[in-house]
């Protein structure tokens, strides 16, 4: 299902479970909704109004143009990612979305909306918490452009375009872009504005988006949070790190505490780090590339007292600056710590920074720093990859046997669009269906 569909009302509506269809109206209103400027009076001109008065099973489909949302103050009793989850949070935010079946839709031209320079419907929420879904379920946002989010002052704050909380969101399609903050706030709070973040009880899947230039994670989720995240583009742009302000900050897919997520056919570039399980976290990563991150592309973390699990395969990490992936895991305890099977580390250890092996991770393609018993590393394909001393690394292979081992990854990665705009596949040969 994409978000450019002509019929898109129809098709979720088509595709909703006998279950739940019984539960709602047989044709679900759809509220229209154009900018503020149009002239046009048959129509909501605030989105906040017409979410407002969004009955469970609505559709609120928005005419191409740019929305400026109002932010209001927002305080929140839970932490999601402080030490104490019992942590009172003061935040700013755009738009809460709260309800059963409510659809935000990008309306008129759907395929141009995705394309860039014509971003079709364009949300500025100018607060922290950009659009919050909040005890929403079975809720979506499809083909719209969230931007220019402003960085809360409080560090706590888990400031992202998209924050979601307590419901069920399918986000497919958008694009999550330039949410920044004020420099002087970011560089106060260290932390920036994430694209997506999955709090307690949220369910997420997170499809088919571009997620570019935002100064904190591409997508986090954290306590509790569930996500099936699939064929996103994640890219940091700007590559900022420490106290620079910038897109790329952060990590570009983070699951920690103890949330789970199935991450298959991403991209990830341009970011400080590429895609990490930490804590309690229990990942599957499959065919993803991640290039061009100023230190480690994939790890697995236990920060010094938790049980994370994670399963690595087929992943494609290109041009690191320090190690390409790192396996932390001191304990050889359940859940089974998972395993890295059948991954392409290529150009690795790029930093000589980094050489020491701190702070990131030993200066090697894969860093075995606390490897259990049942953690399998195995079959995985090296090449061109640099250790301290700018010697080659052990284990690579040369040029001829590297790219024969490439078809099978190459098979696995055709399916995924998002993969297609990598620079590995444009240097080493796009994959063919």
């Amino acid at each position: 299902m994409r978000v450019r569909d002509v019929g898109l009302a129809l098709v979720l509506w088509a595709a909703l479970p006998p279950a739940l269809t019984a539960q709602t109206t047989p044709a679900p209103d759809t509220i229209r909704v154009v900018p503020a400027n149009s002239p046009d009076s048959s129509a909501y001109h605030d989105l906040s109004k017409a979410v407002a008065a969004a009955r469970d099973g609505g559709v609120i489909e928005l005419d191409p143009g740019v929305y400026d949302l109002t932010p209001e103050a927002y305080v929140e009793n839970t932490c999601g990612n402080c030490e104490a989850e019992s942590t009172q949070v003061h935040a700013s935010v755009g738009l809460v979305v709260t309800g059963k079946n409510i659809r935000i839709v990008g309306a008129g031209d759907r395929a141009a909306a995705n394309d860039a320079g014509h971003r079709g419907a364009v949300i500025r929420t100018h607060a922290g918490y950009g659009i919050l879904f909040e005890n929403c379920q079975e809720c979506a946002l499809l083909g719209v452009t969230v931007t220019e989010g402003r960085r809360d002052t409080a560090q706590n704050a888990t400031d992202a375009a998209i924050v979601v909380k307590e419901s069920s969101v399918a986000i497919e399609g958008c694009t999550l872009e330039s949410n920044i903050g004020d420099s002087i706030v970011v560089a106060h709070t260290k932390v920036g504005i994430m694209g997506i973040a999955g709090r307690e009880g949220a369910r997420i899947h997170a499809t088919g988006n571009r997620i570019e230039r935002n100064s904190w994670d591409g997508i986090a989720l954290y306590r509790g949070a569930q996500a099936t995240i699939e064929g996103n583009v994640i890219d940091g742009v700007d590559l900022a790190r420490g106290a620079r302000v910038g897109g790329g900050r952060g990590v570009g897919i983070g699951v920690t505490w103890n949330a789970t997520a199935d991450i298959r056919g991403n991209l990830v570039k341009r970011y400080w780090k590429g895609i990490g399980a930490f804590m309690d976290a229990q990942v599957t990563v499959e065919d993803n590339v991640v290039e061009q991150v100023a230190t480690w592309g994939l790890t697995l973390w236990d920060a010094g007292r938790g049980h994370p699990s994670g399963t690595f395969t087929r992943n494609v990490v290109y041009r690191s600056g320090a190690c390409g992936a790192s396996v932390i895991r001191a304990k050889n305890e359940p859940p089974a710590p998972g395993r890295f099977v059948d991954n392409v580390l290529v150009q690795t250890g790029q930093d000589p920074r980094y050489d020491s092996g701190e702070p990131y991770c030993f200066q090697e393609p894969i860093a075995r720093h606390a490897v259990p018993d049942s953690f399998i590393i195995a079959e995985n394909v090296q090449f061109g990859n640099r250790v301290p001393g700018n010697h080659p690394a052990p284990g690579d292979l040369d040029e001829k046997e590297f790219r024969a081992k490439l078809e099978t990854i190459r098979i696995a990665h055709a399916r995924w669009p998002a993969l297609m705009q990598s620079e590995f596949w444009a240097t080493y040969g796009s994959p063919k269906p």
